[in-house]
């Protein structure tokens, strides 16, 4: 099934409304049933989690929390380590504007604030034994 074919269902259910229902005499609803599941079966039915990076935090287990956690903090140190290599050739302004980019890309955030709340419990912790 090429292209062309599947844009063709694609418009017979499309209509102001949204969908067009079908007449099941004719058998529509299966044959466009089975084009839709032949197009999707050409792609991975699962993705696994790793690999979508904006799953939400309630679908995360705390085992695939704990190495995103890891991997954001190895990705920071080896970002600031380039941009500090890079230092002599770009200006200060330039330099910490990287550096906070480099802390606050969308996909980083949350794990940063989960490093910054173990550094808050710890300091606290430190705090209240002497």
């Amino acid at each position: 099934m090429d292209y062309k074919e599947y844009k063709k269902t694609y418009e017979k259910l499309l209509s102001e409304k949204g969908l067009v229902d079908f007449e099941n005499t004719l058998g529509e609803k299966e044959k466009v049933l089975k084009q839709i599941n032949d197009f999707l079966g050409k792609y991975p039915k699962i993705l696994p989690k790793d690999k979508l990076p904006s799953t939400p935090i309630f679908e995360l287990s705390l085992k695939e929390l704990y190495k995103r956690t890891l991997q954001t903090a190895i990705d920071i140190i080896n970002d600031v380590s380039n941009i500090l290599s890079m230092r002599g050739n770009i200006s200060n302004e330039t330099l910490r504007r990287q550096l906070f980019q480099a802390f606050t890309l969308p996909e980083r955030r949350l794990y940063v604030g989960i490093w910054l709340l173990l550094v808050a419990f710890i300091l606290y912790f430190i705090d209240s034994t002497t």
